[in-house]
């Protein structure tokens, strides 16, 4: 499972899966969505992920509970932060109203999980200081890149 979670603090990661093509046979970006391993095997991830779900039109907040974390389309967990068991209804209800945008062509899951960083950073939660968007995608791409060459 990677980090291990402390007895009152759960591990947070920006997660990614591959989603494949389009209609038109473009590739389509990776799904980001954050994520607490809350139970499972360190072969079997299961846990919460909270996302934005949907496509361009339809983009909603989504939190789903004891779910696979790590399955075919998994692409890499980057740590991120720890979240306070304690403050896990504090953390889902600032994670419930980040806004979406729909019908942007420009705005994604990916938008929503670092503007979701940004608040829970400002709300005080023990969010990586140093995390970029830009440093962000480059450590989500290299993920991707250990993914592909077998390293993960």
């Amino acid at each position: 499972m990677g980090e291990a979670n402390r007895p009152n603090q759960f591990v947070l990661c920006v997660t990614q899966w591959w989603r494949g093509k389009d209609s038109e046979g473009n590739l389509m970006p990776l799904h980001w969505a954050l994520t607490c391993d809350t139970s499972g095997t360190d072969n079997i991830q299961a846990g919460d992920v909270y996302n934005a779900a949907g496509n361009i039109d339809t983009f909603c907040y989504e939190a789903e509970r004891n779910v696979p974390i790590r399955h075919d389309g998994w692409r890499g967990s980057l740590v991120v932060g720890r979240i306070p068991v304690a403050s896990l209804n504090q953390f889902e209800r600032i994670l419930s109203q980040i806004p979406v945008t729909r019908h942007d062509p420009c705005w994604n899951c990916q938008n929503w999980v670092w503007l979701s960083l940004r608040e829970l950073r400002q709300a005080g939660f023990a969010i990586d200081p140093d995390l970029t968007m830009a440093r962000l995608r480059g450590d989500m791409f290299g993920l991707l890149e250990a993914w592909e060459t077998g390293d993960i």
